[in-house]
């Protein structure tokens, strides 16, 4: 299990580097809870409760303000409909890292000064470092992004969604077990030092749930043309074409297959589930395929909460990233509206206690440490497959699948 531990922890920094730029269940997701009738902000009174909110922005590595606008928007709903927290207005405090460790640890400094029931993670490559001060100030960090292994393993983290590493497990299990693959080209990003592990489970796990063909094609993240290495991964037609690399890139490697007329179905992790990736194919996007942790948002309809996050976030921003600090920051509302006195212990505790808790847009969501054994922040490790459609994500699969299962065949 040790070896399993590394080789999933080093695939897990490749993913998270990676979007930097350098068991199927029930199908619906949760939701955000009713108010008392006639509840608005203009009745909420008292002394505000504060959620911290930390993500990069304006980094050489990436920048996400979407996810920062996304958790804004969330406590605006809280305060504006769903009545804040018994009566009393959700206030954030905002910090924006620049991707090192010493601004995460400026940031973590900054906001528990802010004296916040809980911190919510949007993409931070340096909370490892950060989360010793979280955790001596005793308050949670909670996020839907989880990246690196301070979000994955910390027994002060809870990550209500799988990110990256339970996106791929999932992407495995069905191509697997659903798709029933034989071949399997993968295009990641060139990592030297830390590729050799993390690659080596990937391969082990394919190929132990029977996939004969296992190619992989690593290329630069800033390569100045993306069609050689396509084609490199195109050879043969493949049953799949897994790509493991950021947003941006991804849009030119989709770019790259349609002017290829690639015709291998293509499977992209959740970073790349953001509207400018399909975009980029001009049109031809049948064959591409995404595993996120949250539901599609569609032209229209879905539950209060998706209708909420559809009005407020602007479609270019509706990312998996940006769906998951709208969905953690309504569900610590929730929580917190149950507490008779909300305050970060009795968060820490409600947390912990959590069994299928209702999660807005994902999987209901249980933090016992047990979800996925090698990272026990991982309260969800569910996702969805989709593809888009009429100018929007849509449903593949109509259930959730987990891959979590597959840590065992690592070694």
């Amino acid at each position: 299990m040790r070896q399993a531990s590394r080789a999933l922890f080093a695939f897990s920094v490749v993913l998270s580097v990676a979007v930097a730029g350098v068991g199927c269940t029930s199908q619906r997701g949760g939701s955000s809870g009713g108010v008392s009738p006639g509840a608005s902000a203009s009745t909420l009174t008292g002394t505000p409760i504060t959620l911290g909110f930390v993500t990069v922005e304006n980094s050489a590595l990436g920048s996400y303000p979407e996810t920062r606008r996304a958790a804004q928007a969330a406590v605006n709903r809280a305060n504006s409909t769903l009545g804040g927290v018994g009566g009393r207005p959700l206030r954030l405090a905002t910090c924006a890292t620049d991707g090192s460790p010493e601004s995460s640890q400026n940031c973590a400094n900054q906001l528990v000064a802010e004296k916040p029931v809980a911190v919510v993670g949007g993409i931070d490559f340096g909370t490892q470092a950060a989360m010793p001060i979280y955790e001596s100030a005793h308050i949670p960090y909670v996020t839907g992004s989880p990246q690196l292994s301070g979000e994955l393993d910390s027994k002060n983290a809870f990550a209500l969604s799988g990110g990256s590493v339970a996106e791929l497990l999932g992407l495995t299990e069905y191509l697997t077990s659903t798709k029933h693959i034989r071949s399997a080209h993968a295009l990641y990003v060139d990592l030297p030092g830390l590729l050799t592990a993390a690659i080596q489970g990937s391969q082990n796990i394919l190929r132990k749930k029977g996939v004969t063909d296992v190619k992989l094609i690593a290329e630069k993240a800033d390569a100045a043309d993306f069609a050689p290495a396509v084609t490199q991964a195109a050879a043969g037609n493949p049953d799949a074409i897994i790509v493991v690399f950021q947003a941006a890139a991804c849009a030119r490697i989709a770019q790259a297959a349609a002017s290829l007329n690639v015709r291998s179905d293509i499977y992209f992790v959740g970073a790349c589930a953001s509207p400018a990736v399909p975009r980029a194919a001009g049109g031809k996007t049948a064959n591409l395929y995404f595993a996120s942790s949250y539901l599609p948002v569609p032209a229209s309809g879905g539950d209060a909460d998706t209708a909420a996050f559809r009005a407020a976030v602007p479609d270019a921003d509706r990312t998996s990233a940006s769906q998951g600090a709208f969905s953690t920051v309504l569900d610590l509302r929730a929580l917190l509206a149950k507490l008779p006195q909300p305050n970060a212990a009795a968060l820490t505790t409600a947390l912990q206690a959590t069994s299928n808790e209702p999660n807005v847009m994902a999987h209901p969501y249980t933090c016992d440490g047990k979800q996925l054994s090698i990272f026990p922040a991982v309260c969800n490790s569910a996702v969805r497959l989709l593809r888009w459609q009429n100018n929007a994500f849509t449903d593949v699969t109509g259930s959730w699948v987990d891959g979590r299962q597959l840590t065992s065949l690592i070694n």
